[in-house]
């Protein structure tokens, strides 16, 4: 799950343009014993466009814990 994580927020450096827009949520992610909220910008089919200032499509099971954006956004 670690290494799941770090390569989306490496993915998410590199991928992507920044996004103009407010996040609609936040998921939290576990990275190297801390939680993070990482910001949600749209989600669809199950995947979340995820990370800030570059975004990059991220599933599901990448986060921790995801009810903030499946109670907004169902």
């Amino acid at each position: 799950m670690k290494s799941l994580v770090s390569v989306i927020l490496i993915s998410i450096g590199i991928s992507g343009c920044a996004s103009s827009t407010p996040p609609i949520c936040s998921n939290k992610a576990k990275i190297s014993n801390h939680s993070y909220d990482i910001p949600v910008f749209k989600k669809e089919n199950g995947r979340y466009l995820a990370g800030y200032p570059f975004y990059t499509w991220t599933d599901k099971s990448q986060f921790i814990d995801t009810s903030e954006c499946d109670r907004l956004h169902p």
